[in-house]
């Protein structure tokens, strides 16, 4: 009885956590796709209108490692009731500026800088908090359906900004703000969600505090492999999504067509985190991972070399479709294997990597487009991820997983990279 009464309580809580979060991924995405619009009707230089997209991104970059060592030293719940409190007075302030035919280019990088920080703190504090709300057989589910909260936020948000930025540039602010006050007054209702341990067991703001979630990645083979394979897929997929998107446009095609296969891609993915926890039934172990890998591979030779308008977007979408159910078999793996004293850390750790990758591609892939064009630069793409899923296939980090026993706070001889074997393993 007492066992289904915190179950009951658990589930209510993450949907707390999910629909707050969702508000927060509306807000997010509608701000992304509108300040750069309004900084280009502001300066008529579209060179100033990609620094808000930039302090974004930088802001989120650099606020990941910190952002997780708050994450386990306070109060969860706490760290993301502020960072709601912080977006909704700079989304309102905003949109009171804009109304008042006020706004500067220093405000909407400011807007863009709080976006981006709290938005690192917010979700290493939110995705610390799941293994706490949800039973472990629940978990990949949870992390799953997160995944799909995530896609459907961005399409939502995407498309609701541009439709508000026409009807009257203040309104995305409005609704931004009204969005990041309703996570707010869910977020009350969410209980304290402190981690697990004493004072003592919390990280310090120091350089050493904020490393223990690199080296905690570092002493386990599968965590570092996997979290390699996600750094190189995220990275080589905006490497190929760029080398799409430019080409299409210089060839001539009509931008409505390349808005449809910008669409696909993310109809892909929030499909494809849907059905993430059926196909994690079916396909066990780190399966996920090889098949996402070789998919990849033929997905994009496919692009590279079929015929059609609509086939670029097709296949993108594929392969955004089978991503997520990779995606939430590592994460949930990394969950169960983290202390919760840890956690917050090793998120935010794994963030930052996969992110990076991701932050760099668009500017390789000019760079490939340049030098090689479209054709070889998409096979040239196919050959280097056909030898990193070659070489994950054959890892025994990966294709021998060990079932992940955590541990409390562990000691700093536990947190010492494990001894590499003889043999090469990754």
């Amino acid at each position: 009885m007492a066992r289904k009464a915190w179950e009951r309580g658990g589930a209510r809580g993450f949907s707390l956590l999910w629909v707050s979060a969702a508000f927060g991924e509306f807000a997010y995405s509608t701000s992304l796709i509108v300040l750069p619009l309004i900084v280009l009707a502001l300066t008529g230089s579209p060179s100033q209108a990609g620094i808000t997209g930039f302090v974004d991104a930088a802001a989120m970059l650099l606020a990941g490692l910190p952002a997780g060592a708050v994450a386990d030293r306070y109060d969860r719940r706490t760290v993301m009731l502020w960072c709601q409190a912080a977006l909704v007075a700079v989304f309102g302030a905003l949109a009171l500026l804009l109304w008042a035919d006020a706004v500067s280019l220093p405000a909407l990088v400011v807007l863009a800088l709080v976006n981006g920080a709290a938005t690192a703190l917010t979700t290493a504090a939110g995705e610390a908090m799941i293994p706490s709300l949800v039973s472990e057989e629940r978990l990949s589910d949870a992390v799953a359906m997160s995944a799909a909260r995530t896609y459907a936020g961005q399409l939502a948000g995407t498309s609701a900004g541009g439709f508000l930025l026409a009807v009257k540039n203040t309104f995305p602010f409005v609704v931004g703000c009204l969005a990041h006050l309703a996570g707010l007054v869910l977020l009350l209702f969410l209980k304290r969600r402190s981690p697990v341990g004493g004072a003592a067991d919390r990280p310090e703001t120091s350089g050493r505090g904020l490393m223990e979630g690199v080296r905690w990645i570092a002493r386990h083979r599968f965590l570092r492999v996997g979290l390699v394979c996600a750094t190189a897929t995220n990275f080589f997929f905006g490497v190929i999504y760029f080398i799409v998107i430019a080409s299409a446009q210089t060839s001539g095609m009509n931008t409505g067509l390349i808005g449809v296969m910008a669409g696909l891609l993310g109809v892909g993915g929030l499909v494809g985190a849907l059905a993430a926890p059926l196909l994690q039934r079916v396909l066990t172990g780190a399966r996920p991972i090889f098949v996402v890998l070789w998919a990849f591979v033929l997905l994009t030779a496919g692009i590279a070399v079929l015929p059609g308008g609509w086939t670029p977007g097709v296949l993108l979408g594929a392969i955004a479709f089978t991503a997520p159910t990779a995606n939430a078999y590592f994460a949930t793996y990394q969950l169960l294997l983290t202390p919760d004293s840890h956690r917050g850390r090793v998120v935010s750790v794994a963030a930052i990597a996969s992110g990076g990758g991701g932050a760099i591609a668009p500017l390789a892939g000019g760079i490939v487009l340049d030098l090689a064009g479209r054709f070889a630069g998409l096979l040239g793409c196919t050959a280097v991820m056909a030898v990193i899923a070659l070489l994950t296939s054959l890892s025994p980090a990966m294709r021998d997983v060990p079932k992940p026993e955590p541990t409390e706070t562990p000691t700093d001889a536990q947190l010492e990279p494990e001894p590499e074997p003889d043999k090469a393993t990754a």
